[in-house]
């Protein structure tokens, strides 16, 4: 298939593309943007969108330092219901959306979504492999890691990005035809609808502790770890930088474990960017490792209920003997609709991640209405109640 590219770079095609765009029934939507790989922070560098017959490429650089005013009638676009959004994969880009400009997309349509529902595989499919699987042809996708900040962009990214989106509306067109064959469409409008409500959330007070966790940062070590997070992040900032630059993560460790304890130490130390070489950083490295630093207080109390095992490992008594309840009835259920359906229909429904927020939240806020029907009609085929599932725990 082949559609006309439309490179647009102001304000003004912007906002005339965005008139047409407010006419149509749907839009086909793809994102590019650069998370901490080749600048400091996330930053949007690329809009795709294809109108059914054309591809317009809207590059927001040209924009700066007035983009969110300049790409504002597309965001209107963006949050009017009546146009269908038509995404693969959207949650990054949906979250980079709220993250930088605050914008919430309406009526998604979201292909791996619908893919998802048909339960024909575990794990999410890439776009390049639905193509494959549904349309017979390969597309490349040579340019996915390619620096999409750099200008200008080559011919080769400008096809790749116009075949992000190309090919959407045959693709959810495909998959919703197999969805109502399988009474499933119902399914997927709970889903895209769901999508509208997700929002970015940052830790602004530890970015660092998952981090931690992962390096198995231990108590004592984590206020040294902490501060050399800090340190990293003001030093990528200020040069523009990804952090990873300025120390990677493992090295980010070792220096906790090991801190720089002198000037000369600091001069033969290797995988280091060079302003942690030089005042004043220098100094703040060298004195962390004989400062008084400040204790981690108790987390806050959403973090403490995140994990699931977390959570269930501070219950006791009544409580946990009525969560170890509820986790077995679930197994059961999922065992009965991996008989019944499909192993992978099984896990769609009820993730391992699913079934700890049921066993916390209750199945009315943790499942879609779809999800709970689904579930009740398993129960009544084997003779079980999910009345214990209900509320929160």
């Amino acid at each position: 298939m082949k559609a006309p590219i439309h490179y647009l770079t102001t304000a003004a095609q912007v906002a005339e593309l965005a008139g047409r765009l407010a006419t149509l029934p749907r839009i086909g939507i793809d994102l590019e943007f650069d998370d901490n790989r080749y600048r400091y922070g996330r930053h949007l560098a690329l809009i795709q969108i294809f109108d059914g017959e054309q591809v317009y490429l809207l590059d927001p650089l040209p924009l700066e330092p007035e983009m969110a005013a300049g790409l504002e009638p597309l965001f209107a676009v963006l949050r009017d219901p009546t146009v269908a959004k038509v995404f693969h994969s959207c949650k990054s880009d949906i979250l980079l959306l709220d993250e930088l400009f605050g914008v919430h997309c309406r009526t998604i349509v979201d292909t791996s979504v619908q893919f998802t529902l048909l339960a024909l595989e575990d794990n999410n499919i890439s776009l390049g492999r639905l193509i494959s699987s549904e349309l017979g042809f390969e597309v490349d996708k040579g340019e996915q890691k390619s620096n999409w900040l750099k200008r200008p962009l080559t011919e080769a990214q400008k096809e790749y990005a116009a075949n992000d989106v190309l090919y959407l509306f045959e693709l959810t067109d495909r998959l919703a035809t197999r969805l109502q064959q399988q009474g499933r469409a119902q399914w997927a409008e709970e889903e895209n609808r769901a999508l509208e409500s997700v929002r970015y959330g940052r830790d602004e007070q530890r970015p660092y502790q998952r981090l931690a966790s992962k390096y198995r940062i231990g108590p004592q070590e984590l206020p040294m770890f902490r501060e050399l997070y800090w340190l990293r992040d003001r030093i990528a900032r200020q040069l523009d930088r990804p952090s990873y630059m300025v120390l990677s993560n493992d090295r980010l460790a070792e220096l906790t474990r090991q801190p720089v304890t002198s000037h000369g130490a600091l001069r033969n130390a290797g995988g280091l960017h060079p302003e942690l070489k030089r005042a004043p950083y220098a100094d703040e490295l060298v004195a962390l490792a004989t400062a008084t630093l400040a204790p981690e207080g108790p987390l806050p109390a959403e973090q403490r209920r995140g994990g699931g095992g977390g959570f269930r490992r501070r219950l006791s008594g009544p409580l946990a003997a009525r969560a170890d309840a509820r986790e077995n009835l679930l197994t059961t259920l999922k065992t009965h609709l991996a008989t019944d359906e499909s192993p992978v229909l099984a896990n769609t429904v009820l993730s391992n991640r699913l079934i700890t927020d049921v066993v916390e939240q209750g199945a009315e806020v943790a499942l879609r209405p779809w999800q709970r029907q689904l579930l009740e009609d398993v129960a009544q085929r084997h003779g079980l109640a999910l009345a214990p599932l209900a509320g929160p725990l």
